[in-house]
């Protein structure tokens, strides 16, 4: 569980909690609506629920996060281009659940998929 305490002016407000694997499925569905992304996952043909092919960490000198995407592209789109969406779409998605900064968002493109998606905006 990710827990999250709220204090304003020093006042303890209550805390927030969720499931660890609840940021790695909202950043899934985030990517996966990326134009160009064809698939999010180690085997990002398949869509297995539990592998969301994100890894969250800390990084050793911070508390800050790095997050790790494995994913797959359609071809016609360039890589860079959608590379920066999806880091775009990460941040955006990881500030919404906690308060944690990011330190950086690799991206592993683990393949190309052929053919028009019907998702495409």
């Amino acid at each position: 569980m990710e827990t999250i305490v709220h204090i304003e002016n020093g006042e303890y407000l209550g805390q927030t909690r969720f499931a660890n694997d609840l940021l790695k499925e909202s950043l899934a569905l985030s990517i996966k609506e990326v134009r160009g992304v064809a698939g999010v996952g180690k085997k990002p043909y398949k869509n297995k629920v539990k592998d969301t092919g994100i890894k969250i960490s800390r990084c050793k000198d911070s508390s800050n996060l790095i997050v790790d995407v494995n994913l797959s592209i359609l071809t016609g789109f360039a890589v860079p281009d959608v590379a920066y969406r999806v880091q775009e779409a990460v941040i955006n998605t990881a500030s919404q659940f906690t308060k944690d900064k990011i330190d950086k968002v690799n991206i592993y493109v683990r393949g190309a998929k052929y053919g028009a998606s019907t998702k495409q905006k």
